[in-house]
Order: structure tokens, then C-alpha cells, then sequence
């Protein structure tokens, strides 16, 4: 599929910033690029470790969360924290649990079972945990929605207090205290904090309203960069002060969570850097492949264990968890592309079903097949805990959906929520449950509805600047570092530069890599690796003239690349174009 270089444009003084911040152009270019034009926020960014965080009560009924938090330790009421089965309403319920526990508490944690019992809170759970006389429900990464659910928990005699990141719908809950930066009338000036930011931060002003430090504070923060990361929510402004911080001390004690260094140390990295990579793609999966395939309990015990062995025993099972994980994904994407039309058929929104899929990693898929064919795609399994609302002539199906930037999926869902049993999500990705007889009348609403335009489908590649070969270098590929952690809100830069001559091209591995050296202007050669786009050279190739010498436009990221002892630049190269 050709996808389309877009090469941002700015209007800031680049030499002015460059003088005022001490970097060159190029670092400037890319701060302007990121909205960070003035000192202030630009100095920020680049020295996150000291920009100091909001104030924790200037989000709406956060004074009513940690007056009642309060209450109930002051009492010594059973107070359970409600969590969810991703990383971050793992870490979420691990950093609200061991606060409150050290801070003297009765405190107890519940993690929905993603399979037998959906997302968020459920009346069998609210009922069973009332049972138990639990006082105080803390719901962690969910709760924004459970209208019935938290009117049910009051008239068992439960208080509810809600910390969610999720998009509220018409009417909220009746919790005696609902902290989300994204309901009405809330004033906070950041939006973008997950649960587990959010955890953090409350976890820190209930210390402090009962005189007390912030108990392993460092801990916590560790445990909330892995819950941004992990969330992908946007790594700018408190998040990224957060990641920065939690990095630092991860890095600097990998045992600062016992369970979390056992992990660390199965999956190989107790001797490297950990990094946004290793935590979104090393140690994350394991994480969130407990709450898919089993009980995210799995991975709360492991971060709250004592025991060593037992925390060897559970990063084992984590870790073979997810390798179960990435096989079934491996099935149910192969069965997905399959089943699609070919492209001159595509419709403009897939609702792809498949009775043979594993629930749980039905959104994974979703992004996969959106990743393919660049096209919002839902996919829907057969869901197992049916609702009420379920007959054995029309039973449930459960999905997940990944958008693309120009669609908003969440938006398109809500106006045709008459047809869902539930749903909740956001811009980029949903979930939702329906009967069965509404799939065909969702499919056809979507596609009837949709607003999208052919050029809309095209993947974009967004070029932050076209860099001459020999800015190519060492120290700019440092320098840029500063600007790390990537991730969204914060893409790695990306760059592109033309006319390259292929001077060499070989192979390094069966999965589809290439060297390059490429030679420009003045004869300076470059390091350029390519993975996966190894068939897209050949056929780029056998299209031009027999004996034709080829230039390369290439589109790369610029890293550092460290072997036998000796550090380069190196060009990661993501697209190109063969003249």
C-alpha cells in the first residue's frame, strides 16, 4: 500500500530557539513541531525530571476521594479497590492497595475476570463484595460508566469512589466521589492522565493529608510510567515528567518491585536499559497476558509477593502466558486477512466476526487487521458471560475496534448505542458488547454513516524534516535522545532525505531485513537498516530499467548503534521510495 509523506511545516524562529535552549536547529525544529514554542515549555520537555506536577486537588471531587479514604481508615472499614485486568488497572490497584495498606488500612483488591465476567464493575461482583461488608469500593480504570452498577452498591449499603481516565457518558454515576479529568466541570488543565497517573497522585495527597511521606514514593511512580506506556496515552506534560521519573528509578534500582525485577530478570534485562520499548513490548505483554488468557490477579500477586519462589513461579506463568498469547493472536489475524474482501471490495469500516477467537485478543487482532488494510475495524467473538438481555436463539457477541486518525470511533459507536448491551472507549479504540441479530444492523449503520473519503484511507507518514546527508550525525542522534521517551504525543522524530545512491544492500536475517549503505552528497556514506521491507525493495527493484543505477528517498528514525565496542549513527528506515 503507497503511503503518503507529509513534511510538517512551522513558522517559529528555529535560530532564535535554537540560541535560547542551547540545541541546534534541527531539536528545535522538532520541539516547534511539538507545540513547544515558548521557553517555559520547551525547557520543561527537555528537562522533565524537575517540572513540577499539577496540584492533585485541582481536579474535581478529589478533596471528597481522600476525605472518605480517610474516613474509612480512620474507621477501619473493608475497603476493596476494584481494579481491571490491563497493566493499568494493574498498577492502578497495586499502587492504591499497597498505600492504603501501609497507611493501616482493612484493605482487600477484586479483579474482574476479562472472560467470565467483562469489563468493569458487575452486579454479581457488587453483590458478592456486599456480602463480604465491604464500606468503601474504590474503582481504579473503570467505574466512569456503572450507573446501575454503583446504584445497586449504594442500596447495599457500599459508598463508591471512582478514579477513571475514560470518557463519561450523559449521565454519571452516583459515587460519592468520581475523579476523572475528563468529566464536565472539571478543571484540571491535564486530561491525559491514565488510572494509574491518577492513582499516583491521589495515593501521594492522601499521604499528605494525614501527615505522612509519600510511602515508596519512587515505587509508585515506577509502576504508573509503566501504566502510561502501557495505555499509550500521551507522553507530554505530567505523563511525561511521570515516565521520565519512573524510568530513572526503575533504572536505577531494578528490584525497586520485587516481582517486577523477576520479570525483568527472566526477560533478560536485568543488565540492560529499560527503556519505553522493553516496557511496551517486553515486559507489558506479560503483564496484560494474565488478564487475558486467565486473572490479571496473576500480576497484581506477582508485584504485591514476599515470597521469592512464589515470584519466580508467577513470572513463569506470566511469561508463558503471553507466548500462549502471541500464538493465538498469530491464528486469529491470519484467519481475519483471510476472510476480508480484496481491496477493490473493502467497505469502508470492517465489523469482521470469528466464532473461534479468543475474546481477549480480539482488539490486538482489531489493530492488526487495521494496520493491514487501514481501515477502522471492529472484531467480534462470542461472549461468555452473557447478559440478561441474552437468549439462546440470540446470544451475546463481544468486540473490540482500532481506528485510524481521521475516524472517530467512539463518536460513531455512541450514535448508534441503542444497539449495545454496553460499550465504552475512545477516539482510538473501543469495546462493546451486542446481540448477535444487531452485528449486520451495526455493520451497515457504521459503513452508511461513515464520513471518510478515499484519501482519508491512505497511512500517512508525518515527516517532522528533510535533512541534507550530512546532518546525519552522531552528535545529532545524542542530542535527540533528550527527547525521549516516544511514544503518543511525543512520536520519535522522523525524517526523510533524497537522492541517495544504493551503494551496497544485503540481507541480515530470515524476518525480512536489509543493511543499506547508502552514499551522498560529497561522497559520505551511510548506515541504513530496514526491517521488514526487504520484498517491497525487490519488487521496487525488478520495476525500474535493467542495469539502472537506483537512488533511495528514504523516511527513517536516527539511533545510536552500538557494536563491537564501536558507536555510529545509523538511519532506521521505515519507507523509501527507488528511483
Amino acid at each position: 500500500m503507497k503511503i503518503n509523506w507529509v513534511v510538517k511545516e512551522t513558522d517559529a524562529d528555529l535560530l532564535l530557539m535554537s540560541q535560547v535552549l542551547g540545541v541546534s536547529e534541527i531539536t528545535a525544529n522538532m520541539l516547534a513541531n511539538r507545540g513547544l514554542r515558548t521557553k517555559k515549555k520547551a525547557q520543561a520537555f527537555l528537562r522533565p525530571g524537575g517540572a513540577p506536577f499539577h496540584d492533585t486537588l485541582g481536579m474535581k471531587d478529589a478533596e471528597k476521594a481522600l476525605a472518605r479514604m480517610a474516613q474509612a481508615l480512620a474507621m477501619g472499614e473493608k475497603i476493596v479497590i476494584y481494579g481491571d485486568y490491563d497493566v493499568d488497572g494493574v498498577m492502578a490497584t497495586v499502587i492504591m492497595y499497597r498505600v492504603l495498606t501501609r497507611l493501616g488500612g482493612d484493605v482487600y483488591y477484586y479483579m474482574p475476570h476479562r472472560v467470565e465476567e467483562g469489563y468493569g464493575l458487575n452486579t454479581a461482583a457488587v453483590q458478592q463484595l456486599a456480602e463480604e461488608e465491604t464500606r468503601l469500593l474504590v474503582a481504579v480504570d473503570n467505574g466512569i460508566s456503572a450507573v446501575a452498577e454503583i446504584e445497586l452498591a449504594n442500596a447495599l449499603g457500599m459508598e463508591v469512589v471512582i478514579i477513571d481516565h475514560h470518557e463519561p457518558g450523559e449521565v454519571l454515576p452516583p459515587a460519592i466521589a468520581i475523579v476523572d479529568p475528563k468529566q464536565p466541570e472539571c478543571t484540571y488543565p491535564f486530561k491525559e492522565l491514565c488510572a494509574a497517573g491518577l492513582a499516583y497522585k491521589l495515593a501521594g495527597a492522601l499521604c499528605q493529608k494525614i501527615n505522612t511521606p509519600y510511602i515508596e514514593e519512587r515505587e509508585m511512580c515506577a509502576l504508573a510510567a509503566m501504566a502510561c506506556i502501557c495505555d499509550i496515552v500521551s507522553l507530554q506534560e505530567e505523563n511525561r515528567t511521570m515516565v521520565h521519573r519512573g524510568l530513572g528509578a526503575l533504572n536505577a534500582d531494578k528490584l525497586i518491585n520485587p516481582g517486577l525485577g523477576e520479570l525483568i530478570t527472566q526477560r533478560g534485562y536485568i543488565d540492560k536499559t529499560i527503556d519505553a520499548y522493553c516496557i511496551g513490548f517486553v515486559l507489558g505483554p506479560c503483564l496484560n497476558a494474565t488478564g487475558r488468557l486467565d486473572s490479571a490477579e496473576l500480576s497484581v500477586e506477582l508485584l504485591l509477593s514476599q515470597d521469592i519462589d512464589n515470584r519466580i513461579s508467577l513470572a513463569q506463568e506470566l511469561i508463558a502466558l503471553n507466548t500462549e498469547r502471541k500464538d493465538l493472536t498469530a491464528q486469529c489475524v491470519e484467519r481475519a486477512l483471510e476472510g476480508i474482501p480484496p481491496d477493490t471490495a473493502l467497505p469502508k469500516i470492517l465489523v469482521l466476526t470469528d466464532p473461534h477467537a479468543h475474546e481477549s485478543v480480539a482488539g490486538i487482532v482489531a489493530g492488526r487487521v487495521r494496520d493491514t488494510t487501514h481501515r477502522p475495524t471492529l472484531l467480534l467473538t462470542p461472549a461468555k458471560d452473557n447478559p440478561d438481555e441474552a437468549t439462546p436463539s440470540n446470544p451475546t457477541w463481544k468486540g473490540s475496534g482500532r481506528s485510524i486518525p481521521a475516524y472517530n470511533l467512539f463518536e460513531a459507536l455512541y450514535a448508534h448505542r441503542h444497539l449495545f448491551h454496553r460499550f465504552g472507549g475512545h477516539a482510538a479504540a473501543a469495546g462493546l458488547t451486542l446481540a448477535e441479530e444487531n452485528i449486520p444492523r451495526l455493520r451497515e449503520a457504521l459503513n452508511r454513516d461513515c464520513p471518510l473519503t478515499e484519501g482519508d484511507f491512505l497511512p500517512t507518514l508525518e515527516i517532522d524534516r528533510v535533512l541534507a546527508p550530512g546532518e546525519i550525525t552522531l552528535e545529532l542522534s545524542r542530542e535527540l535522545e533528550a527527547l525521549a521517551p516516544f511514544g503518543k504525543g511525543n512520536p520519535a522524530p522522523l525524517f526523510a532525505t533524497y537522492n541517495l545512491y544504493v551503494e551496497n544492500i544485503r540481507p541480515i536475517d530470515a524476518k525480512n531485513t536489509l543493511i543499506f549503505t547508502l552514499k551522498g552528497e560529497n561522497n559520505s556514506r551511510l548506515k541504513g537498516i530496514a526491517f521488514g521491507l526487504n520484498r517491497q525493495y525487490h519488487e521496487a527493484l525488478a520495476a525500474l530499467p535493467q542495469g539502472s543505477k537506483p537512488t533511495l528517498d528514504a523516511a527513517y528514525r536516527i539511533e545510536t548503534n552500538v557494536y563491537n565496542g564501536m558507536v555510529s549513527v545509523q538511519m532506521a528506515i521505515k519507507d523509501f521510495v527507488l528511483r
